[in-house]
Formats: C-alpha cells, sequence, structure tokens
C-alpha cells in the first residue's frame, strides 16, 4: 500500500480509504488509486487483515466422497454462496468413515482460524465428538446427522422416497422392487426407509431389494442380480440414486426388458444427464443451490451473533415426471 500511495503521489491513509470502500475521498483520485493497485498487481494480505480484525473470512468446510453427485454439488454450491456473501471456502475431504480422521480434519481447518465450519457427513456414525471440538466454531450440519442438537441443513429424503413411491402405486404398480444404496449414508437409509413406509401405508408387500454401491456400474451389476434372481417378481423399481437406475436400465435392456414397458425405474437427484437417458428418467430433484446458500447463511447469522431462527431448515425435494415409467404391464390404462 505504500507502494501505492508513493506512485500515485498520495497518503497511506488515501490507498487505505479506497482498498476498504470507505468515503471521504475525491472520485479522480478514487479512480487513479484503482488503476494503480490494477497496475501494480496489488492484493490485500487476508492474513494480516484478520489479524487486525481478528475476523475471519475463510470457511471451512468438511465432506467426505466428493468423487459422488450429491456430496460434489453440496460443496460446489456451497462455495458459490459463500462468494456472493464475500468468504472465501477452505476445503477438508476425508477419506475413510472414521472419528480420528474427522477430528484431524476439524483441527486443521480451526488451525487456520476459520470463521466458522460446515459440515457435510452423511454417515450413520457417532459425532457427537464435534461438540467439544467445534465449542468455540460456529458449526452448521449439511443434510447430516450430528447424534446433538446443532444448526443444520437438512433434506426431507424420506419423505421425497415416500412420494415417488406413491406415485408408482397410483400409476397401478403393486409389486415394487428397490435398489438401495449402503445404509452406512444417511440418505441410502432415508430412501430404503420411504420405500418400505409408502408400501406399508398403501397395505402392500415390499418387492425385492437388492444393495449397489451408488455407481452406474454398481447399479449395471445390482439390475442383472435382480433379474437373476427375481425377474418376474416386480413391475416397478425405486433406485436410490440416478447413475445406479443407470446402470439398472442397461442391465434390463441387454435381458430384452422395456422401460417401461415391462418395468418403470425411478432414480434419485435429477442428475443434469437424467433427462437425455433412454428413456429419460423420473427422479427427485434435489435442490443443492438452496442447501448451500442456507448453509452460509446460517454460519454468517450465528458469526453476527443472530439468533438462528429456524435452527433447522427442512428442503423437501420435488418429483420430475419422465417417460421411464408407465402403468403397469397389462394394465387396462395402458
Amino acid at each position: 500500500m505504500n507502494d501505492v500511495a508513493v506512485y500515485c503521489g498520495v497518503s497511506y491513509q488515501t490507498v487505505s480509504r479506497v482498498v476498504n470502500s470507505m468515503p471521504d475521498v475525491a472520485p479522480p483520485t478514487r479512480s487513479r488509486v484503482r488503476k494503480a493497485l490494477e497496475e501494480l498487481g496489488y492484493r490485500p494480505n487476508m492474513t494480516a487483515r484478520h489479524l487486525v480484525t481478528r475476523r475471519s473470512t475463510v470457511i471451512g468446510h468438511v465432506t467426505f466422497a466428493t468423487r459422488l453427485y450429491g456430496p460434489s454439488q453440496t460443496m460446489i454450491n456451497l462455495e458459490e454462496a459463500a462468494k456472493r456473501a464475500g468468504y472465501s471456502v477452505m476445503f477438508a475431504g476425508i477419506s475413510e468413515e472414521n472419528v480420528e480422521e474427522i477430528r484431524h480434519a476439524v483441527n486443521e481447518l480451526c488451525s487456520h482460524r476459520v470463521a466458522g465450519i460446515s459440515m457435510h457427513l452423511p454417515l450413520q456414525i457417532d459425532l457427537r465428538v464435534l461438540r467439544d471440538l467445534c465449542r468455540n466454531v460456529p458449526l452448521v450440519a449439511m443434510d447430516s446427522d450430528f447424534g446433538f442438537e446443532a444448526p443444520s441443513v437438512l433434506v426431507r429424503q424420506e419423505q421425497a422416497s415416500r412420494l415417488v413411491t406413491k406415485y408408482l402405486i397410483k400409476l397401478g404398480h403393486r409389486r415394487i422392487a428397490c435398489l438401495r444404496a449402503p445404509l452406512i449414508w444417511r440418505a441410502a437409509r432415508l430412501r430404503y426407509e420411504g420405500w418400505l413406509k409408502a408400501l406399508k401405508a398403501a397395505r402392500l408387500h415390499p418387492g425385492p431389494c437388492v444393495e449397489g454401491d451408488w455407481s452406474s456400474r454398481g447399479g449395471f451389476a445390482a439390475g442383472h442380480e435382480l433379474i437373476k434372481d427375481h425377474q418376474g417378481q416386480f413391475t416397478a423399481l425405486v433406485v436410490a440414486n440416478d447413475q445406479m437406475a443407470l446402470g439398472a436400465i442397461r442391465a434390463f435392456e441387454e435381458n430384452g426388458i422395456d422401460v417401461p414397458g415391462d418395468v418403470s425405474v425411478v432414480g434419485f437427484d435429477d442428475i443434469p444427464e437424467a433427462e437425455f437417458f433412454r428413456p429419460p428418467l423420473t427422479t427427485i430433484k434435489q435442490d443443492f443451490v438452496t442447501i448451500g446458500k442456507l448453509g452460509v447463511q446460517m454460519l454468517i447469522e450465528h458469526l453476527s451473533g443472530v439468533a438462528l431462527s429456524p435452527k433447522v431448515h427442512f428442503i423437501t425435494p420435488t418429483l420430475v415426471k419422465r417417460s421411464s415409467t408407465s402403468f403397469p404391464p397389462g394394465s387396462r390404462r395402458r
């Protein structure tokens, strides 16, 4: 800043006012200083600024399995929302599902004096240790259950699964199978339970259920397993995510099973490619933009000392109807 002041022939204080968007600087001088800042490649030293103001503009984010669509979209939209609010994001990914690795990630972020931490850890593990680890750091849960009360943004996963299963029942399906994901995942468990509850409410017995690993390859293998062990026992299939639905549809196609003529298929997430599947996929749309926005909003409110109201935000996904679903085979309504 001293270099900029000398270059422009103004005081250090004038440069400081321009950098910090303060008043009392004549427009021509402000313009000249801004031009000099650009020409000289000035960038504010954020570490020094944090030490002076005792206020960090960095949000920490702990996440898991970012190769998967849900975690990656949560991370991307959180970062976009943070940027709009004037914050940057420091990421700490964990590779194993254990408390020690999570503890290490949190300590690493705290050592960088982040303003607050958002966590997308959608696993069925006991995370009560976070209550003590983050005692002096604002914390927000992103579609995760920590085992204790915390500011949270939660997706109504179970309700969405009930919604899509009820849609199949309304079409006339009575034998509805499930391709679930590993139940250590919170979303997988809730989507599985939603399928079961919708069937129970309709007084229907659950159809066959197999498990995949969230991937298209896993869905392809699970589709073959359904054909091998349960062919003819179901007319519709609820799948835990769109990628596995893609794999299952490919397995059905290879075995001469028409979708939706023989089996209706529904997915979850509404990935950008879902409408271009063959056939286009009926699925549940997740609002990842709002998840990121609310997560950042809650952290900023916490930092500002504003009473969080509500302390938990619920987001309800929506059903997107496409041509991978129809009436069951032999139905008069076809």
